[in-house]
């Protein structure tokens, strides 16, 4: 399956793209495995020499191959994750499935309002899904902490934009509620689709909201919103209208989707079975929210950021 959106493998794309990830996992796969020889031949400098040489002109040639497929149109999730597979060395083919590409960014419209909402509604569904494909896996705990912390800041700048531009167009209540209403309306939708995902296939989809480039390209635009903002003397009204769905709020609407799925495929097999399903659910406190963000330290035309701490005690 393809999944939400449009995901799709190395074999659905074209062809010249396909060539270009695949030339970027091979380079990627080749400096890795000459890496693990450095080791072997710490007593022969000579060696050592030629090897880290061949290492350096690989690493050149493979920068050049992924410039050139990005100038091509290729996003930069596929080659991120080409890259990976192929220093990690697993096989490349053309089942491989490639992570959904970001929207590019928007003016300030109701179209970004729109995106952010929805970029947010698909990471905590994608969040969740993986939570529990860990769960089901046997894997406990967090296993790439770091990825996720970034996840919970990108979601929480997102929020800050989606609020801050939706208070500098002025969109009225009604519309704020029209809008966010809307873009959260299939949570449930794209769960169930990432739940059909292996965790294997879903991990790079996860992995591409991870990137500091999505708290970067907000603290770009909330910067330039402050600056258009004071040019045209607007002000921060309508800080009282409805805002978008917090970030923990989405996570635990997409935490009780998946119970309610869970449940449902359980059928008439009683209580056990549900009371193993809660088990294996991840747990509500772990949606705790790090507001001190600096993408947000500066943006005094923003709303203040929406600090969650977790159920109350």
């Amino acid at each position: 399956m393809t999944g939400p959106g449009s995901a799709r493998r190395v074999g659905d794309i074209a062809a010249e793209q396909a060539a270009m990830l695949h030339r970027v996992h091979q380079l990627a796969a080749e400096a890795a495995r000459l890496q693990h020889n450095v080791k072997s031949a710490a007593n022969n400098s000579a060696t050592r020499i030629d090897i880290l040489a061949q290492i350096v002109a690989l690493d050149r040639d493979r920068d050049l191959t992924e410039t050139q497929a990005r100038a091509r149109g290729v996003p930069r999730s596929w080659v991120d994750l080409a890259r990976r597979v192929g220093q990690t060395g697993g096989a490349w083919t053309d089942e491989q499935l490639l992570p959904t590409p970001r929207p590019k960014p928007k003016r300030r419209s109701i179209a970004r309002v729109i995106a952010d909402t929805t970029q947010l509604t698909d990471m905590a569904a994608i969040t969740v899904a993986r939570e529990h494909l860990l769960a089901t896996n046997g894997v406990t705990g967090e296993p790439e902490p770091a990825a996720a912390q970034q996840v919970r800041r990108n979601m929480q700048a997102l929020w800050t934009r989606a609020a801050a531009t939706a208070t500098s167009i002025g969109m009225g209540r009604t519309q704020r509620a029209h809008t966010f209403h809307t873009a959260i309306g299939d949570l449930e939708q794209r769960l169930g689709r990432y739940l059909q995902y292996s965790l294997e296939d879903l991990d790079p989809q996860w992995r591409s909201y991870s990137t500091p480039t999505i708290a970067a390209a907000v603290r770009r635009s909330l910067t330039s919103l402050r600056r258009a903002d004071r040019d045209t003397n607007s002000s921060n009204n309508g800080t009282d209208a409805e805002q978008p769905p917090t970030p923990k709020a989405l996570l635990q609407q997409a935490l009780h989707a998946l119970h309610t799925t869970l449940v449902d495929r359980s059928g008439s097999q009683g209580a056990e079975i549900n009371a193993a399903i809660t088990e294996a659910l991840p747990p509500t406190t772990s949606y705790g929210w790090d507001c001190a963000i600096d993408t947000l330290a500066t943006e005094t035309n923003a709303p203040d950021p929406h600090c969650d701490a977790g159920p109350d005690p």
